[in-house]
């Protein structure tokens, strides 16, 4: 048996099931690409075919009738310069004056071959092709030749026949079968070209409407994208901005497509989810404020009332070795040491504790914080162990970081205060520095000594509270320093650490620090 559903899955599930009746997006996109492909397809199609048709007419001109029209001219006039040669042979009776007949006879055979090679497949043309020939041959043949022969002979008749009739008459046959043919060539280059044209104009026609549908199709894509995917996402990142900063109890709903349709259901479905979230965070929000401030309460309570008796208990021990001190053994001496000791330590941890719970309640403080003029102060804190150890302590340039002052002073003296504790035999050398860090759009520190170091399998022992790594009697302190560093660096957004990759003798402490205000401060 299904566990019944509650009332957000069934809105979700009710408006999916809307949804369902609507094209979804995918199958828009692909029924709109698959019509745009069909469509170039056939422009495709149409473009190559007209592409062939326009290189086929074309060549028809260029390589068929172009030639076969300047052919048909040359022809025409091989026959010219035959009869202009034969003429002058029969009138000047010089052989020399024959020349241009002697030329043009094997010159006209040659055109005429190529002629006919040109009009393969036109019948009617070849027709009018063998009768200027033949008509060609009867004047060779009952004009021409006899008139050679005459003029050879030296027959004064040569004279009398150029001029006759009959041989005028055989030339005029030629003139018209070659004008017959020659018009024929010329229509068909002249239908060739009305052909080539067109071809041409069907390709621009095509060219033109392939232009006209790639229009066509951006425009339907960009509103099929501003329809079905812009307008939804809009109207969604709108919805889900105003309830983000202004009316987090706003219904979302949905638009477009099916998919968006069931994102909206979805992202109401979170912000449902979220509201209760958000309600029970601040009523828990409510409750932890009202904890820290008895906390806090309780902290300065605490702090007052275990100071005050650790006071008394360290006064009357001292006045009670003072005025008694002549009566009292070693022993008893050395106990009033151990339980005054105690009592001080016991205050120092206390303060100690006091500031480590202190860090990280507000960031109300926050500035610009010169390092170098914070350096300084920490110095100054500094100044009574820095004159009894001789310790020396430089720096470079230090910027400007954004931050609390305050808790920035008591990181710098708390790792330099570190460094001249854990000193060697040497005196102790401390050196701090900074680098921009692009990583962290801030600036990288140094706190670099020359004391005794840290093994490198301590490095993150040594920032848990109350962890030393000595005994008390060689180094005083609570533990608690390097947790009050890492609390106060984290708390700036930066991160510490040991770096255990440095070679050169002592302990390098590195930690990161903003550059600039963080976005929730």
């Amino acid at each position: 048996m299904k566990p019944p559903i509650g009332p957000e899955q069934a809105q979700r599930l009710r408006a999916m099931r809307a949804a369902l009746g609507a094209w979804s997006l995918r199958r828009r996109v692909a029924v709109t690409f698959a019509a745009f492909a069909l469509v170039f397809t056939l422009i495709t199609l149409t473009i190559v075919v007209s592409f062939g048709q326009a290189v086929h007419r074309g060549n028809d001109v260029i390589n068929r009738w172009g030639p076969a029209t300047l052919r048909t001219e040359s022809l025409v006039t091989d026959m010219v310069n035959q009869e202009t040669g034969v003429r002058g042979y029969a009138l000047s009776s010089r052989l020399e004056s024959l020349q241009p007949y002697s030329l043009a006879l094997p010159k006209e055979q040659l055109d005429a071959a190529a002629v006919r090679t040109y009009l393969t497949g036109k019948d009617h043309l070849l027709v009018l092709l063998n009768r200027f020939q033949a008509s060609v041959g009867v004047w060779q043949v009952q004009t021409a030749q006899p008139l050679i022969q005459l003029v050879g002979a030296g027959d004064p008749r040569a004279v009398v026949r150029v001029d006759s009739l009959a041989d005028k008459a055989r030339f005029d046959d030629i003139r018209a079968r070659a004008a017959d043919l020659a018009t024929g060539v010329h229509d068909q280059l002249v239908h060739a070209q009305n052909a080539r044209r067109s071809a041409l104009r069907a390709l621009t026609a095509a060219l033109c409407v392939t232009a006209l549908v790639i229009l066509a199709g951006a425009y339907t894509v960009w509103r099929g994208l501003h329809r079905w995917v812009l307008t939804p996402v809009d109207r969604l990142a709108r919805q889900a901005r105003d309830v983000a900063t202004n009316r987090p109890q706003a219904r979302i709903t949905g638009g477009g497509p099916p998919e968006f349709a069931a994102l909206a259901a979805d992202v109401e479905w979170m912000r449902q989810q979220a509201a209760r979230a958000l309600s029970r965070a601040e009523a828990t929000s409510v409750e932890l404020a009202r904890s820290n401030a008895d906390l806090e309460q309780f902290a300065y309570v605490a702090s007052h009332d275990l100071s005050e008796p650790l006071r008394k208990i360290a006064n009357f021990c001292q006045l009670l070795e003072r005025q008694y001190g002549d009566q009292l053994d070693e022993r008893a001496k050395q106990y009033i040491d151990f339980a005054v000791d105690g009592a001080r330590r016991m205050q120092t941890l206390i303060s100690d504790l006091l500031a480590l719970s202190r860090v990280g309640r507000s960031t109300d403080s926050f500035a610009p914080v010169d390092t170098a003029s914070a350096l300084q102060e920490a110095l100054e804190h500094l100044e009574d162990v820095i004159e009894a150890t001789g310790a020396g302590v430089g720096h470079s340039d230090l910027p400007t970081v954004f931050g609390d002052r305050a808790l920035i002073v008591s990181l710098l003296e708390n790792l330099i205060g570190n460094s001249i504790k854990y000193r060697s035999d040497e005196p102790p050398l401390v050196v701090v520095t900074a680098v921009p860090d692009s990583e962290v759009d801030g600036w990288l520190f140094t706190v670099q000594d020359n004391g005794i170091g840290i093994e490198a399998q301590y490095a993150d022992r040594i920032f848990a509270i109350f962890q030393r790594l000595h005994l008390r009697e060689s180094y005083a302190g609570t533990g608690i320093g390097l947790a009050l560093c890492r609390k106060i660096v984290q708390f700036h957004d930066g991160r510490i650490w040991l770096d255990t990759e440095e070679r050169r003798p002592g302990a390098t402490f590195r930690f990161t620090l903003p550059g600039r205000p963080r976005h929730d401060a």
